[in-house]
């Protein structure tokens, strides 16, 4: 039998990793930050495993969700 479980992720982002061409501050003053995050889901049983790819615009000034693409 098929299921879904939904799953909550919670992540911890901090710029000490960012290459020095970022163009980090540039974003940060037009309000709206870019991430993108890959990550590859499997289970105990591997019957199935998935590769997620998604990139978020999040409005820093109204803290919302602009646009989400995952493919």
């Amino acid at each position: 039998m098929l299921s879904t479980k939904k799953i909550n992720v919670e992540a911890s982002l901090n710029s000490n990793g960012l290459p020095s061409s970022s163009n980090l501050g540039s974003e940060l003053s037009t309000a709206v930050l870019t991430l993108s995050s890959e990550d590859k889901l499997t289970g105990k049983v591997e019957l199935m495993s998935a590769t997620v790819d998604c990139t978020m615009k999040f409005d820093l000034s109204t803290k919302a969700i602009q646009a989400l693409e995952c493919k």
